[in-house]
């Protein structure tokens, strides 16, 4: 049998604690607490009466207009409907157009009509000549690369065919002269330093000048012409004559014994010939 104390609640239990009103004195005076709560209601009150600004009201009725169909009351929609319109159907005779109003765009500016559809056409016009512009700019650069690679090839090429000249001018030089010959057949088939120097003379009277000996006339003639010929016709002329004559290969380094030996084990008469067998 229960006790008459079971009956009774725990006045220390949080139930019993929740149930009651809490009558603890505020940190805030009370005439504080009343013009706060005064303020709280005046604010809340002109938060419902407060008046929207144009532009809000605006807004909101262009956009609940917006969401809302046409009806049937409206004349347009009364025009069309005799016309043989359907709503939902796209206009025209077969259906097949705008099923949908013409979108609204607000001018919020203060410029004049069509300025901003010409400053949008300003733009696109812009930036296609700036990207062509770019792809110009871009063809240029690549011509220019292509121009620099192309001399620096041209320049390599030369500095190979200056080389094989002056190497087969000293062969030349020393062929030729084992075979007791005092000059060479062309001028170019010798280097500079080696080819006889021509005796000069010095006139006693008058005002004193140096004149060359020439030993045929029409000499300083063939010597211009040959100095007018590029290094590569040098090259080729030279190649040939050490070849038809000495049977040797610049690029081989050999002497062959007669042409049928050459034919047989000699590329060709030129570096490129040689390029495989280096």
């Amino acid at each position: 049998m229960a006790s008459a104390d079971d009956d009774e609640e725990d006045y220390m239990s949080d139930a019993f604690l929740a149930g009651l009103n809490d009558t603890r004195p505020g940190l805030v005076p009370k005439n504080v607490a009343r013009k706060l709560q005064q303020e709280k209601k005046e604010k809340i009150l002109n938060e419902k009466n407060k008046i929207k600004p144009k532009k809000v009201i605006e807004a909101e009725k262009r956009e609940e207009g917006l969401q809302n169909a046409i009806s049937s009351e409206n004349k347009g929609f009364a025009l069309l409907k005799k016309m043989g319109y359907k709503p939902g159907a796209g206009i025209g005779k077969k259906g097949d157009g705008r099923a949908n109003p013409i979108p609204i765009e607000v001018k919020a500016d203060r410029s004049g009509l069509g300025r901003s559809s010409e400053m949008k056409r300003k733009q696109a016009e812009s930036q296609a000549l700036q990207a062509l512009m770019l792809q110009k700019r871009m063809r240029q650069e690549k011509e220019i690369q292509g121009n620099f690679r192309t001399r620096m090839s041209s320049k390599v090429a030369d500095r190979h065919i200056e080389s094989d000249l002056h190497k087969s001018q000293k062969v030349c030089e020393q062929l030729d002269s084992e075979k007791g010959l005092e000059k060479p057949a062309e001028q170019f088939f010798w280097p500079v330093a080696s080819l006889p120097k021509k005796k000069t003379y010095d006139l006693e009277e008058g005002e004193g000048y140096s004149f060359e000996v020439q030993d045929q006339d029409g000499e300083e003639q063939e010597e211009d012409e040959e100095d007018e010929l590029e290094p590569t016709a040098k090259l080729e002329i030279l190649t040939l004559y050490l070849r038809n004559t000495h049977m040797y290969c610049v690029w081989c380094g050999t002497a062959f014994e007669d042409s049928d030996d050459m034919r047989t084990n000699c590329p060709g008469p030129s570096s490129e010939a040689h390029k495989d067998f280096i």
